[in-house]
């Protein structure tokens, strides 16, 4: 069993106590064209069955974090709800195989199974000189899309952050690198589950922790469960990772801005996320200022 330098000794001796009967070679995010996350390791595991290569994506949810047993359980237990949320909503999202929650010394962590969706992240496609702008536009549009399909009785009006926004009924993390656009179909997939971010009844959050979310709890709904606050973040990422075929900023946020306008997609919120996209996110910039200690 080959194995990625990503991949601790305990995981991977927990890995083979796992499925014994298996002969993987791991494959490193790297290899496979998506990137590593902020709250996980990823890998893919690449075994023969039938005389058939068969791929499955492993993340150890929560690596590196410090979570105890019962902070794992409790975000384990939550995948499934969230993952519905986020599919009845309009996401295309990966099988979700198995979870189960793994001691290794110093924490606990979720090791999660998932259907592999070839094709690389957003983030590596934007980043890429070699693909075209076509291809860019493309993925970006679809990222833009899926917020504004959600269903009208699950959204609100209200103030968030200082501003007034619309709300969603849930938060999510959306960065070019959680989606991917599946190889041989372009259909956007969103592919990141954890830490589950679900709201209850009352719009706040079900299960906040400061271990893994730097920003407060209020700042945390504005840039994840708003769509502006969502939109406007990811743009601004994208932004940073662009390359090919632009010669100024101010030149690829107008483009974007004219996409908008051209799919209709943003109705009374256009004035608000063009004037932050203009004068530089100073919203952004006020709820990025105050973080968690």
């Amino acid at each position: 069993m080959q194995h990625a330098e990503q991949v601790t000794a305990e995981e991977l001796q927990l890995l083979k106590e796992h499925e014994p009967g298996l002969s993987f070679r791991i494959v490193g995010a790297d290899e496979a064209g998506l990137s590593q996350g902020r709250q996980s390791r990823v890998s893919i595991l690449e075994y023969e069955q039938s005389g058939e290569t068969h791929q499955v994506l492993w993340k150890r949810m929560g690596a590196g974090k410090g979570l105890d047993e019962a902070e794992a359980a409790s975000f384990n237990a939550r995948l499934t709800p969230y993952r519905q949320s986020l599919v009845e909503a309009g996401w295309q999202l990966p099988k979700l195989l198995y979870t189960r929650v793994a001691e290794l010394p110093g924490e606990h962590q979720i090791f999660a199974y998932e259907q592999f969706i070839a094709g690389g992240d957003g983030e590596k496609l934007l980043a890429s000189p070699t693909e075209p702008n076509f291809r860019k536009w493309f993925l970006v549009s679809e990222v833009v899309r899926t917020p504004y399909s959600y269903p009208d009785d699950k959204l609100r009006r209200e103030s968030v952050g200082g501003q007034v926004v619309t709300r969603l009924p849930h938060g999510l993390d959306l960065k070019l690198a959680n989606v991917v656009l599946q190889a041989g179909t372009n259909v956007l997939h969103f592919v990141d589950l954890f830490g589950p971010k679900e709201l209850d009844d009352q719009g706040q959050w079900l299960i906040y922790s400061p271990k893994l979310d730097s920003l407060p709890p209020d700042n945390l709904l504005a840039v994840t469960a708003t769509r502006e606050g969502a939109l406007l973040r990811c743009w601004r990422l994208a932004e940073q990772y662009w390359a090919n075929g632009y010669r100024t900023p101010e030149e690829l946020r107008a483009d974007f801005l004219g996409a908008l306008t051209q799919l209709s997609l943003l109705g009374d919120e256009l004035g608000f996320i063009r004037s932050e996209i203009e004068a530089g996110y100073p919203w952004l910039n006020e709820l990025y200022r105050e973080r968690a200690v």
